[in-house]
């Protein structure tokens, strides 16, 4: 029964995984971010204004629109909408790929594709479904134009690298066409694909006026010290495949940050090339080298300003598509290895070449060929087993944690605020500041300021406060005998609790609207929110608070800085840990409950 209906069960064991560790899971930053945009903002702005400033296509808001709107509660809003994209995503690769049962059985639960793209919300889980979608579509592409196209339209939709992807495969696709016919006509012979490719090209151009960056956008701002962009471009090829498939020598920082000592550089180069080696080589025996590289370097060149490694994901679903399309169009066989690697191999005894018997007997024959298969097969899948294991076991180690550990904080900030009553006290959240800095080596930062990003644990933890505030509704209805409700304002202020905890934000957002303000617009900020007077709290992650305090006009010595929570968010093996704290004015720290 097992052996008939293994898919089926591999599909089922990946969603109840996905289900347990996502039960675990507490949202951050990025998650809520994209939560409170659906939840708070207008359609007009996640159409017309968000994807200016977050720099993606509006479809991943418009999705988490329908239950956010609808008032279903937070995390079950936002992981079920994730849990239906990683469902598709885990179902491809099981149901469609071409690959061996033990690959299509161990891929789902590589650390990428269950707990990164998996068990934490964000369009990535789409983005890579739509991938294999392509993937799957490709051989198919000129009879069927409509399964192909549509697949590049929603690769297209699920993020700006998906646009330059489309593109990519989309070029490949018209110049083999144009290439095959020796002539411009073949453009236009199939009126069906004709048409495919104009809806393809209008959808990709409309999406990508949709995320051109205002001049005002929150971008990458290179440090002193950071790589190049030639340097950043050579390791899309010589060090991002070996971090996406085998080796963890980098956290989950920027691409222009990271830095690798040596050995770890040897050792990522080395291990990239091989993986280059084998794609070209099949690629090149079957004419497909073109949909290898074009797709690659197009990513490349699109992603290199902004790209941080918790993007690698990516490129480890896009080396599994080439693999996907090279299978599909010839699986593998032994004309694929080098001659003296399979020499090598055969010489070493694993294929048989004797049998029981007479070795001339069709019996012997048969049995010789049968060994043969059986030592084949048991090579490739411990191969497999081998080339996935890195990338299986980052996903235990990353799933344990979260288990085990607070992610974010995001749920112990919201419960600190529910269990004091605090959701109407003014909250101040310390902004983006770094002073100008030499550094030893003689180079020179600038000093930035942007007073539009805020602290990233109250961002995540800010969607949490529509549940309390509809939970206060249902409370002051039914006539609460405490006599405490917990939408009352404390102070006489008008601050919506119900569309986040900080006041002295932008506009009032709960999100962060990524807009940096002008030097005169940041000092009238700063004037109206020190005009307020001091705030119970002053939350967020500085190594200058007294820069912050007096900007504000705020006494230092009114505050003492508490511990709310200490978060521990897994990258592969690694565990950064980081407590939040916030300073509390010492007349309400006295009523406080801290634990």
């Amino acid at each position: 029964m097992l052996h008939r209906h293994w898919r089926g069960f591999a599909f089922a064991v990946y969603f109840a995984v996905v289900v347990c560790v996502m039960a675990f899971h507490e949202p951050w930053f990025d998650e809520a971010q994209s939560w409170l945009i659906a939840r708070d903002a207008s359609f007009h702005d996640i159409l017309l204004v968000r994807p200016h400033y977050e720099g993606h296509p509006p479809l991943w808001w418009l999705m988490l629109s329908i239950p956010a709107k609808l008032g279903v509660p937070y995390e079950i809003g936002l992981k079920g909408i994730q849990l239906a994209c990683a469902a598709l995503m885990a179902g491809l690769l099981i149901f469609r790929a071409p690959f061996p049962p033990v690959a299509v059985a161990l891929l789902p639960f590589t650390y990428f594709m269950c707990f990164q793209y998996g068990v934490t919300s964000r369009p990535y889980a789409l983005m890579c479904a739509a991938i294999f979608l392509v993937a799957d579509c490709w051989a198919t592409r000129d009879q069927h134009p409509w399964r192909l196209a549509l697949s590049l339209t929603l690769l297209c939709c699920t993020s700006s690298y998906g646009i330059a992807l489309a593109c990519a495969v989309a070029l490949v696709w018209v110049a083999r066409t144009v290439l095959q016919a020796r002539s411009l006509r073949a453009l236009i012979a199939d009126p069906h694909r004709f048409a495919a490719w104009l809806v393809l090209m209008v959808a990709g151009i409309v999406l990508t006026v949709c995320i051109l960056p205002y001049p005002d956008t929150f971008g990458a701002t290179p440090g002193a010290n950071g790589n190049s962009i030639v340097a950043k471009f050579l390791m899309f090829w010589l060090v991002l495949p070996s971090e996406s498939l085998f080796t963890s020598f980098a956290g989950d920082v920027s691409l222009h940050g990271m830095r690798l000592g040596v050995l770890p550089m040897v050792v990522c180069v080395v291990l990239s090339a091989l993986v280059w080696a084998v794609l070209i080589r099949l690629a090149h025996r079957r004419g497909d080298l073109d949909i290898l590289l074009v797709p690659y370097l197009l990513f490349a060149v699109c992603a290199v300003r902004y790209f941080s490694m918790h993007h690698l994901g990516i490129l480890f679903a896009l080396l599994v598509a080439d693999w996907w399309i090279v299978l599909r169009d010839r699986p593998l066989e032994a004309a694929d290895m080098p001659e003296r690697l399979r020499l090598r191999i055969e010489g070493c005894g694993l294929f048989r070449r004797g049998g029981k018997g007479d070795p001339t007997s069709d019996a012997g024959s048969r049995w010789r060929n049968a060994a043969g298969v059986r030592n084949a097969a048991a090579l490739r899948n411990a191969v497999i087993v081998v080339l996935l294991l890195p990338s299986l076991c980052w996903n235990v180690a990353a799933a344990a944690c979260d288990v085990r550990y607070d992610y974010s904080g995001a749920r112990a900030v919201a419960s600190f605020v529910e269990r004091n009553g605090l959701e109407h006290d003014r909250w101040v959240s310390f902004w983006r500041y770094f002073p100008e800095t030499t550094w030893p080596d003689g180079s020179h930062t600038p000093r930035q300021e942007d007073t539009h990003r805020y602290s990233w644990a109250v961002i995540a933890a800010n969607p949490y406060f529509d549940d309390f505030a509809r939970g206060a509704a249902q409370d002051s209805a039914r006539g609460s005998a405490s006599g405490h409700v917990r939408g009352r304002v404390r102070d006489g202020s008008s601050h919506d609790a119900a569309h986040g905890l900080l006041d002295c934000t932008y506009r009032g957002r709960s999100y962060e609207p990524n807009q940096v303000p002008t030097a005169a617009q940041m000092n009238q900020e700063i004037k109206s929110c020190a005009a307020k007077g001091e705030p119970e709290f002053v939350i967020g992650d500085t190594d200058f608070p007294d820069y912050y305090f007096n900007r504000l006009g705020y006494r230092m010595r009114d505050y003492r800085k508490i511990t709310i929570a200490t978060k521990h968010t897994p990258w592969k093996t690694w565990v950064t840990t980081a407590d939040i704290t916030t300073y509390v004015r010492t007349d309400v720290l006295r009523a406080l409950r801290l634990r």
